[in-house]
C-alpha cells in the first residue's frame, strides 16, 4: 500500500476512536513507525511515520511527519500488523486485545514493538497508570 493510502486508513480509524486514549490527558502523543515487511532496521524501510495526539477528551488528531512534541510512546508496526489491528474498525477494547495477541505471537510480516519515551512519573501524570490498568498493559503500570 502506498504511504498516502496507508495514512488515510490510519487517520480514518485512529482520529475517530478517542477511546483508544481514554484516561489520558490532552497533549498525550504516540508516534507510529510503520515498516515493511519487517521491524528489523537492517531488513526493512520505514513506510510511514505519523503521530496520534489527544486534543481533548472527545478528539484525537493523526498527523504525518515530525512529532508536534516529544512522543510519550513510540510504536513500531509492520504494515500488515497495523492493517490487521484496524481491520473492521474494532472498539478500543478489541483493538488492545488484538495488539496484545500480536505482541505475544508475532509471525512473519505481522509484528509490533514499542518504546516508552518518557519517565514513568511523566507518564503517570498524563494518565498512563489508569490507561494501562484499563487496557491491561502492566509494563507501563509500574
Amino acid at each position: 500500500m502506498m504511504a498516502n493510502e496507508l495514512f488515510k486508513c490510519l487517520k480514518t480509524y485512529f482520529a475517530n476512536n478517542p477511546e483508544l486514549m481514554k484516561t489520558l490527558k490532552p497533549g498525550a502523543v504516540w508516534e507510529y513507525i510503520i515498516r515493511a515487511p519487517k521491524l528489523d532496521d537492517t531488513l526493512s524501510e520505514t513506510v510511514l511515520t505519523c503521530h496520534l495526539t489527544k486534543k481533548s477528551d472527545e478528539s484525537l488528531e493523526m498527523s504525518e511527519g515530525d512529532a508536534p512534541i516529544k512522543p510519550d510512546l513510540i510504536l513500531y508496526f509492520t504494515e500488515q500488523a497495523i492493517l490487521s489491528l484496524i481491520s473492521g474498525s474494532p472498539s478500543a477494547d478489541k483493538y488492545y486485545q488484538i495488539y496484545r495477541k500480536i505482541m505475544r505471537n508475532p509471525s512473519g510480516e505481522i509484528d509490533l514493538d514499542y518504546k516508552i519515551n518518557k519517565s514513568r512519573l511523566k507518564l503517570w501524570q498524563l494518565g498512563y497508570r489508569s490507561w494501562s490498568k484499563l487496557y491491561k498493559f502492566t509494563q507501563i503500570e509500574g
